[in-house]
């Protein structure tokens, strides 16, 4: 009989990781028009350099959420 833990646990997972997948590029256009000049200037830089830190923040918590996701799927046998 499949363990309806589990299998609520896997339907989390999928979701989790489809989430993470639409978003893990939602920074990138900006990041982009920063990286070619789209703003110039100090205050131009230092908005590139704040866009590309909540890019790397973005991506780890997307990639925290999936390994969390991950180790809570109840392993068979496992009480």
């Amino acid at each position: 009989m499949p363990d309806p833990d589990r299998a609520a646990a896997e339907a989390a997972l999928r979701s989790i990781k489809a989430l993470s997948d639409e978003h893990w590029w939602t920074l990138h256009p900006s990041c982009t028009l920063l990286e070619g000049q789209a703003w110039v200037g100090p205050a131009g830089e230092r908005f590139g350099q704040d866009v590309h830190e909540d890019q790397r923040g973005l991506r780890a918590l997307l990639t925290s959420a999936v390994e969390d996701a991950e180790r809570n799927i109840p392993r068979p046998g496992a009480p």
